[in-house]
């Protein structure tokens, strides 16, 4: 009876490790389906803007400028990211150019088990050298992330079309 007792005992034990084990098997799996190279689709800002000065007005920013055409996210299995930062550069004296696209290195962890429909916690270190945490939206193919801090800037241009920085929320798309 004692052996029995032992025989159960030890299966009961040996049957919860392996459903503890398993919700980890299910995270990784996970982050395979949600890892991937996501190219920048969209530059939405708060206001639609004629920046390329060709009479039509656009949300996107990518229809006004070429600049953000090489930015992407690349999520990869082992939860480490890189991300291709790519922008308007406005001078001082009103000139316009696309600043140099620059490497972010960094990690990524998703929030909860959904990979079709998730929020994605992304850490990295940007150009300046400063950490910045940012959360991204996951929903099919497309990863979201919406920059409205309060020193948040999109192209524009004022009222002489001179090119300035507007202050105002943009929200970048990404797709898989």
């Amino acid at each position: 009876m004692k052996r029995i007792n032992l025989l159960v005992g030890t299966l009961a034990i040996a049957a919860l490790g392996f459903v503890s084990c398993s919700d980890d098997d299910n995270d990784n799996a996970n982050d395979v389906k949600i890892a991937g190279t996501y190219e920048l689709e969209e530059v939405n800002t708060a206001a639609a803007t004629d920046f390329n000065q060709d009479g039509k007005t656009n949300i996107n920013q990518m229809k006004e400028s070429n600049c953000y055409n090489d930015g992407r996210i690349i999520l990869n299995s082992d939860g480490t990211l890189k991300y291709t930062v790519t922008q308007i550069l406005i001078g001082t004296d009103g000139s316009v150019g696309c600043a140099n696209a620059y490497q972010a290195t960094g990690l990524w962890e998703a929030q909860d088990a959904n990979v079709d429909n998730t929020t994605i916690q992304a850490a990295f270190t940007n150009e300046a050298g400063d950490s910045q945490t940012v959360t991204l939206t996951k929903v099919g193919d497309k990863l979201t992330y919406v920059d409205n801090t309060i020193l948040t800037t999109y192209p524009d241009r004022n009222a002489n079309g001179e090119a300035v920085n507007t202050r105002g929320s943009v929200t970048y798309v990404f797709e898989k």
